[in-house]
């Protein structure tokens, strides 16, 4: 016991004495994570938002196709951070964007909230696709909740939604919401739930559903799918290139090992590049299953198209008196409508719900209510998203199809249309 004693002292000397070494490098990481938040959180208070609302026309011909490209389109916003200087020193952050759909009283809006320098951008992409449709500048649907919630008046249940499994895997998407009829195909819009539950909110009650998205660089593609994809068809993963330096560490650490070995053991240690070569296994892609093939395909698929880093957040608030959490339950069930349970589907985070089991419960659920109103609020975006293509975007986020016709939604009564040719100008 006294010689563990003696060695735990004598490594508390060592630790102490060699601070020298290891401090600055610890406090040198401190400052830098320090200095990031300090210049991300200055440079995002500088972003300029616009919130646009989007009344569509009466009779939407258009399918979640046209929403797709409108996403391609808004993509071109990539790059937004180009240097190391921009980042580090300006602490610049990639554009996002948020697309929301909101029951406000048994009506139901879709907004748009974009920064200010991409509105023509965004304007001109809604209107590409959707000619008929209305977009106006309007005020925040939530400067009028208050900002102490819960309180008296109010009671509030949010979550964010992740995916169940990798990125790379993805959901159920609109082209597997076709269905065939003797009349031919039919689209069963996965909107037609969420506009049902809205349109039956009562005064005092609102859904607010939050699709918050950055776009990716392709590199993404190239790297994790692809390395997924190896795996599933038993691909060998090819040999990376080791630079000077990894050989130079390689080498000290293989050493070290082998001397401390011959040490221990006092047998001679063999070398690293003595042992012969394992065979690299073969491909088995020939055995795989109709099921594993599909996998495969539907990540091939989805790293076809451009990906945008995600976060999808949802949010009930209606006066106590009112609150009904039937409709939580009912829009937790309406996700489920894009799970494919090889693939992917969405599932609540449970550390960002606002409820709590066991010890100190309504001290708990209080502060995540708390801190949801607060990240709804400013829409803010600095956590690790899940990653979805063009396609996975407009099944979740499109305007009403026409099988949707729902009678709570502002639309458009009458069509636009351009002035006629030769009208005199004075």
């Amino acid at each position: 016991m006294e010689d563990l004693f003696g060695l735990y002292i004598n490594f508390l000397n060592w630790f102490f004495n060699s601070a020298w070494i290891w401090l600055p490098f610890v406090l040198g990481g401190v400052f830098f994570n320090l200095w990031i938040y300090y210049i991300q959180r200055a440079y995002w208070q500088s972003f300029d938002w616009v919130m646009l609302e989007i009344k569509p026309p009466k009779e939407i011909l258009e399918t979640p196709k046209n929403m797709e490209n409108i996403f391609a389109g808004v993509w071109s916003a990539v790059g937004s951070v180009g240097t190391k200087y921009k980042k580090y020193v300006l602490g610049m952050l990639q554009d996002y964007f948020s697309f929301e759909i909101v029951g406000l009283n048994g009506e139901v809006h879709f907004y748009l909230r974009v920064l200010k320098k991409y509105r023509d951008l965004v304007e001109a992409q809604f209107y590409s696709q959707y000619p008929h449709a209305e977009i106006k500048e309007t005020e925040d649907y939530i400067s009028g909740i208050p900002s102490d919630i819960p309180n008296k008046s109010w009671d509030f249940w949010a979550t964010k939604v992740k995916l169940e499994k990798d990125s790379v895997y993805p959901i159920r998407t609109y082209p597997q919401f076709m269905d065939k009829t003797k009349l031919g195909d039919v689209f069963l819009d996965p909107l037609a739930g969420f506009m049902e539950i809205m349109g039956k909110l009562k005064f005092g009650e609102q859904i607010w559903i939050q699709l918050i998205f950055r776009p990716m660089p392709e590199s993404w593609a190239k790297a994790e799918a692809q390395e997924h994809i190896a795996k599933l068809a038993g691909i060998p993963a090819a040999a990376k290139k080791e630079g000077a330096f990894a050989q130079d560490w390689r080498t000290w650490k293989e050493s070290i090992a082998g001397v401390s070995k011959e040490l221990v053991t006092n047998k001679a240690a063999v070398s690293a590049t003595a042992k012969p070569a394992a065979e690299a296994p073969a491909s088995k892609m020939m055995f795989l299953t109709a099921g594993e093939k599909d996998i495969i395909t539907a990540i091939e698929e989805k790293i076809s198209k451009r990906v945008f880093e995600t976060k999808l957040q949802w949010a009930y608030i209606a006066r106590r008196e009112i609150f009904s959490q039937a409709n939580v339950t009912a829009v937790n069930g309406l996700f489920n409508q894009f799970t494919t349970l090889n693939l992917n589907n969405f599932k609540n985070d449970a550390q960002s719900a606002t409820k709590a089991d066991y010890a100190l419960t309504a001290y708990r659920k209080a502060y995540k209510q708390r801190k949801m109103i607060k990240t709804l609020r400013t829409r803010s975006f600095w956590e690790k998203g899940f990653v979805l293509n063009t396609e996975e975007l407009a099944t979740v986020y499109h305007l009403p199809t026409e099988q949707v016709r729902s009678p709570i939604t502002p639309f458009i009564e009458a069509k636009k249309g351009s002035a006629p040719v030769g009208l005199p100008v004075e």
